[in-house]
């Protein structure tokens, strides 16, 4: 088994053939092939699918929010210190939100008052400039070995199509 599986936190150190096969029975993925056109044939795939939680996990920040909200406010003003507006960032993630706010459209709202509460700044150009920072890859990094675990999974027999 390639090492990467074994070092994969989704894994906990499991063979992936069992540990994805827990969540589907051999039955059940027999029923989901026949939907999808595939027939109730064959050895049923180590998985039917694999979801993951993209931020903080299989995505992590290139540099730390509060070293960003700083590096990117200094023009608008914000002389808050990390500290501060690392504070400020748990605060507001913290605080009782309407449940739909946060998932509402592109998150824009939601966002907008994070990053006022973390700073101190309402400037709309600041918060378009950080909105707009995090919309790009070059705020996101893979964690070693993600990719290629991936690829793992796709080969473990997973229909997983975006890998190539």
């Amino acid at each position: 088994m390639p090492a990467t599986l074994m070092r994969c936190p989704l894994l906990l150190g499991r063979q992936p053939e069992t540990a994805l096969r827990h969540s589907f029975s051999s039955s059940r993925m027999r029923r989901v092939r026949k939907a999808a056109g595939g027939g109730g044939q064959g050895p049923p795939p180590a998985y039917g699918g694999l979801l993951l939680d993209a931020g903080g996990t299989l995505l992590q920040l290139a540099q730390p929010v509060a070293e960003t909200y700083a590096t990117l406010g200094r023009p608008y003003g914000v002389m808050k210190s990390e500290k501060y507006i690392m504070e400020g960032f748990k605060r507001a993630f913290s605080a009782p939100w309407p449940k739909t706010l946060r998932y509402q459209g592109d998150g824009r709202p939601f966002w907008r008052i994070v990053v006022a509460e973390a700073t101190d700044c309402t400037n709309s150009n600041y918060f378009e400039e950080v909105y707009q920072y995090y919309a790009h890859g070059d705020a996101w990094r893979l964690p070693g070995g993600a990719y290629r675990t991936l690829r793992d999974l796709k080969d473990a027999g997973g229909h997983t199509s975006h890998l190539s």
